[in-house]
């Protein structure tokens, strides 16, 4: 009768889960994106949740910093799709003290329209010394992007013109039936003159006159975020002066390669181009 009870109390335990082997099976938090299979140009919320710990965490996706902020019962951060990144898996990588999680972001392909053109040749096509002026201007833009300093902004960005988008970001343009570089911002009707406010607050990292933008203003917002102004008629802030949301950085122009007042917009997220529009209605708090 001792050797039965002995059997059963064995098998019971063989019906038992291990707990050990069941905690290495579950992931150390909870991990949500919004969206969750974003495209090119695509700003990504990514949401931890673990009720476990207070932070800090720390992130990287495809090897670049992502940076992570409480907000209520979750941290929160913004990951850019570029608007030239192929569509497949790519590594997002997360940890805090005693425990860390991998997995792939998948990035599916995304369609945007085609815009044809036709302009004077004089537009098109650039004299040797126009092409050195365009390489040495695309370089100075290109040496901003890696500096990511500590976070500026709060809250949500504001829209720093209200008026008709006349072109879409991510367009992709045919010149004299010659495919151009896709559309990285948003081309914004306004009138000569009007103002242009900072989205957020930040630092004017860049000023300047551009072959083809213009004059030209760059905010770096913080943790890799910058927006970019262009074809202004008029700049109203100085290099390395500190903005506040709102504050009029310039005035709506038609300088640099330009048909007409507007203000082209873009957004640089940790060198990513992305969609304007999506800043704006980013909810991170």
């Amino acid at each position: 009768m001792q050797r039965l009870k002995s059997w059963l109390i064995v098998l019971t335990m063989l019906c038992l889960p291990f707990p050990s082997l069941a905690a290495e099976k579950q992931a150390p938090f909870d991990v949500t994106l919004d969206p969750e299979k974003p495209g090119p140009g695509d700003i990504v919320v990514v949401t931890v949740k673990n009720k476990n710990t207070s932070g800090p965490l720390e992130g990287t996706f495809n090897g670049k910093k992502v940076y992570f902020s409480p907000s209520k019962d979750s941290f929160k951060a913004v990951i850019g799709i570029d608007l030239y990144m192929e569509p497949g898996a790519y590594p997002l990588a997360i940890s805090m003290p005693g425990a860390s999680l991998e997995r792939r972001m998948k990035v599916v392909k995304k369609e945007y329209p085609i815009q044809r053109l036709t302009l004077p040749k004089d537009m098109v096509e650039l004299s040797p010394e126009n092409e050195a002026r365009v390489e040495r201007e695309r370089l100075a833009m290109a040496a901003i992007w890696p500096n990511e300093g500590p976070r500026v902004w709060s809250g949500k960005f504001l829209n720093p013109l209200e008026g008709e988008i006349v072109t879409q970001f991510g367009v992709r343009r045919i010149i004299n039936k010659i495919p151009k570089s896709s559309h990285s911002g948003v081309d914004v009707s306004g009138d000569e003159g009007a103002p242009v406010r900072a989205p957020g607050s930040g630092v004017a990292v860049l000023i300047d006159e551009q072959f083809y933008s213009g004059k030209s203003v760059v905010l770096d917002h913080g943790e890799g975020i910058y927006t970019m102004f262009f074809h202004l008629s008029r700049i109203m802030v100085a290099s390395g002066q500190e903005v506040k949301k709102g504050d009029v950085i310039g005035l709506v122009g038609s300088t640099g390669r330009s048909t007409g007042p507007h203000l082209h917009w873009g957004v640089r997220l940790q060198g990513a181009r992305v969609n304007p529009q999506e800043l704006i209605t980013l909810k991170l708090e």
